[in-house]
């Protein structure tokens, strides 16, 4: 069976490399590609780049991944002393959001890519998360990809039917929210303190949109746990690439 395309977003970053440092690079966690292929997707990265349209209209399916914070300005927010911002993967991401919902595209929108969606859509984000008993200050990375925390699923969404249950433990590595939903977005899981970590689309569209991240619970016991989100999400994709096969959509 033909492998779904999938799109995943990337990072745009400074490395040190063998012909200089601070090399830029667009880069992206391996984590983000292994359970999308143990799913049976193909996978093909994608930077910022022109021709948006003619991106989509190759995909089976798209992942806005994880990453820096989108720029305050898109939903009316003073930026935060300190923060750098990525203007040019900023303004891809929501052209990218918008195509896939215009086109019905299956999208798996993680952590950042939740927060990209609801701007896109117009929305508005919590800049900072106010710190609580589950939602803490930021601390060092290996604190912070320990961290977890329950949520609460809704009864009936498509995410219960998804993980079989109502309640899960997730990690806890950002701090923004979802503020004011979008329009055409609803939310379907919280943690104890209120904050929105999953968000779908009203009507049929095939679209989960998560606050936490999946693909780094890495434990085997975690990563079999988020696995079925995967396989929902390149379900969806798989059954785009029938209906759409490849000779509609121009040479890949």
């Amino acid at each position: 069976m033909t492998r779904p395309f999938i799109g995943v977003t990337t990072w745009r970053r400074f490395i040190d490399t063998d012909l200089g440092n601070g090399r830029p690079a667009h880069s992206l966690g391996t984590e983000y590609t292994a359970p999308v292929e143990a799913a049976g997707g193909a996978v093909v990265l994608l930077p910022p780049t022109a021709g948006v349209d003619e991106v989509l209209d190759r995909l089976d399916g798209l992942v806005l991944s994880g990453g820096e914070d989108v720029h305050p300005s898109h939903y009316g927010a003073d930026p935060q002393e300190g923060k750098t911002y990525d203007p040019a993967r900023d303004g891809f991401e929501i052209a990218l959001a918008l195509g896939a919902r215009e086109r019905g595209l299956p999208v798996l929108a993680i952590c950042r890519g939740l927060q990209v969606s609801n701007i896109a859509f117009g929305g508005s984000l919590l800049v900072d998360i106010p710190h609580t008993e589950h939602h803490g200050p930021v601390r060092a990375a290996d604190q912070q990809l320990a961290a977890r925390h329950p949520i609460t699923i809704a009864e009936g969404s498509r995410l219960a039917a998804v993980y079989g249950t109502r309640q899960r433990t997730v990690n806890t590595i950002h701090h923004q929210s979802i503020d004011v939903p979008a329009p055409g977005l609803h939310p379907v899981a919280w943690a104890p303190d209120g904050i929105v970590e999953a968000v779908e689309a009203d009507g049929d569209w095939p679209f989960w949109a998560v606050q936490w991240h999946p693909e780094k619970m890495i434990d085997p016991d975690e990563a079999a746990e988020e696995m079925p989100l995967f396989a929902a999400f390149v379900s969806a994709a798989r059954e785009r690439a029938a209906e759409h096969p490849a000779a509609e959509k121009g040479t890949r």
